[in-house]
């Protein structure tokens, strides 16, 4: 009945499962006798694993032997690192054992010569014999506490060795010291014999094989010298100064006094002995400084410069006369430069070219490298320049305008010198050059026409003159001599009426103007001038005879006549 319940409850509701294996999985879960083996003996494994990792830790931080067990201390052992420890390890007895022979070993190498050191290495070797027996019995503490001193002992000794020579000169330098110093005693009162005290001292030490102190002794006595020589220095360092104070003074007296007090305690002193070879012209020399300081003040800046240039001679180590003489010779300089600069600068402003050119040329003598004056000096030049060339041109127009030719052309050349691409002058010079040439063609023709005229030849004289007319400049006017030659020829320009008287038997010619005819009585028109008569006939004698033609005046008749018989 139940079982078909069931089974009819099963049917009425279904129950699905998502995971299918879920029943398996509580089955697996129980425990066997062979998981509850395994779990046990894995578990052991672990826990001594995880206890090994721990007191690995354990001993990297607190060191290897934080589990050994601790031994008490022995009474009167010395202290080691751990010293509240009771137990030395076997292992740092061994290392001190190892350091200790090291030492020692190292020690045995250096020669022996001094019985108390032969004494010291005895006690060594018998130490480390001792360390040794008690390491083999296993006392480790008290082992590490023999060769813990056994190594102190050869460090102290290694020490002694090493500074053994120094300490061994050491007596012989102080002693050299004392007597060095010996100019320092009364000014370090008791510091030598406590450094002859300290050497004696170390000498004792040192003979007892006691380097070390010895040093020590010697280097207290060492302090007492420096102290002393201290003193000396700074003795003579200040009466060094004081020197020095009085030369700046002037004070003769003064300077000799402390520069020879300075040698007394530093004999050979270099800077005591130029001392005292300044201060023999030191008054001298200061007056002269102060000389050089009241004209530079004054601004005499050339006068001070001598001044100091003087002291600087008396006194070749004065930096106050070096320094002032290269201090006024520069404001000297600045000054020149300053005066000639500001002089240029004005005439530039007036265009006084020529006067800028030489201030600033005056200029740059003082201070060549500046460039703002030699820029200043080719704007000068430049401008001076084309100044020139308009003042030259402007003059030749000026001379062309009143026909002043020559000044004309040579005021054009000027133009031309300065600027000989200058197209404006070159045709001036040329034009003025044609003028010059025309007007000395006139004076010529004129001069020719005045000697013709005198010589009566009027008609060449008309010809010069006309010549002159056709070359004279437009406007040229005629001067007084040039109008009376004109009238002269004009006058003498119209022709004459000659008679002529002959004999019919005589061939009469003029010369140059007709040819020779017979006549008896003839009338001929002639320009007036100076003509020649010639009278031919044969057998008898030729006449000659000067005929003068002048407008203005009637001439009397000319009677020519071959009358004298011929001697042939």
């Amino acid at each position: 009945m139940a079982e078909e319940t069931d089974s009819n409850s099963a049917k009425k509701r279904r129950i699905i499962h998502w995971n299918p294996d879920a029943g398996r999985a509580q089955e697996s879960r129980r425990w066997t006798w062979k998981r509850i083996l395994l779990w046990s003996v894995g578990g052991f494994f672990g826990l001594l694993f995880a206890a090994a990792i721990v007191i690995r830790g354990i001993k990297l931080v607190l060191g290897p032997d934080v589990f050994s067990p601790k031994v008490e201390a022995v009474a009167g052992t010395p202290s080691v690192e751990n010293a509240s420890s009771a137990f030395i390890s076997r292992a740092k007895a061994e290392q001190m054992h190892e350091l200790a022979s090291k030492s020692l070993r190292e020690l045995r190498r250096v020669p022996v010569d001094h019985p108390m050191q032969l004494q010291q290495m005895v006690l060594m070797e018998k130490s480390l014999n001792e360390g040794e027996a008690l390491l083999g019995n296993h006392d480790f503490a008290k082992a590490f506490a023999v060769f813990e001193s056994l190594k102190k002992d050869t460090d102290a000794f290694s020490n002694n060795v090493k500074i053994k020579g120094e300490a061994k000169q050491g007596y012989d330098k102080i002693l050299l010291r004392i007597k060095d110093l010996e100019l320092a005693r009364s000014l370090a009162p008791g510091a030598l014999e406590a450094a002859f005290e300290s050497a004696g001292t170390g000498r004792q030490l040192l003979n007892d094989g006691n380097f070390t102190g010895a040093k020590k002794a010697f280097d207290e006595g060492e302090a007492q010298l420096k102290k002393a020589e201290q003193l000396l220095a700074d003795y003579v360092r200040e009466n060094l100064l004081n020197g020095q104070r009085a030369l700046t003074k002037g004070e003769k007296e003064e300077a000799r006094k402390a520069f020879q007090s300075a040698l007394e305690k530093s004999p050979g002193n270099e800077v005591a002995t130029q001392g005292l070879k300044r201060a023999e012209n030191i008054d001298r020399v200061y007056a002269l400084l102060q000389q050089g300081d009241k004209l530079e003040k004054e601004a005499r800046y050339s006068e001070a410069a001598e001044s100091y240039k003087k002291a600087f001679t008396l006194d070749a180590f004065s930096a106050a006369a070096q320094e002032g003489q290269s201090r006024a010779a520069r404001l000297e300089k600045e000054t020149k430069f300053a005066a000639a600069k500001s002089a240029a600068d004005a005439a530039v402003k007036a265009k006084d070219w020529n006067k800028a050119i030489t201030e600033y040329q005056a200029a740059l003598k003082v201070y060549p490298q500046k460039t703002d004056v030699q820029a200043a000096l080719k704007s000068a030049r430049e401008s001076a320049h084309k100044d020139a060339v308009q003042k030259a041109l402007a003059k030749a127009f000026e001379y062309e305008k009143a026909y002043q030719w020559r000044e004309a052309r040579d005021a054009y050349n000027e133009t031309l010198e300065l600027e000989p691409d200058m197209a404006e002058a070159r045709e001036g010079y040329t034009r003025a050059g044609t003028v010059i040439r025309a007007l000395l063609q006139y004076e010529r023709y004129i001069e020719a026409a005045e000697v013709l005229a005198n010589k009566a030849e009027f008609q060449a004289a008309i010809r010069r003159f006309n010549e002159a007319m056709a070359v004279k400049p437009s406007y040229l006017v005629n001067s007084d001599r040039v109008q009376q030659l004109h009238a002269l020829l004009m006058a003498q320009n119209k022709p004459v009426d000659v008679t002529f008287k002959s004999d019919g038997n005589t061939w009469v010619s003029i010369q140059s103007f007709r040819a020779p005819e017979k006549f008896e009585t003839l009338q001929i028109k002639m320009l007036p001038g100076d003509y020649a008569v010639i009278g031919r006939r044969k057998g008898y004698r030729d006449v000659t005879m000067m005929l003068q033609v002048r407008n203005g005046t009637t001439p009397p008749a000319v009677t020519v006549t071959c009358s004298v018989a011929s001697d042939r």
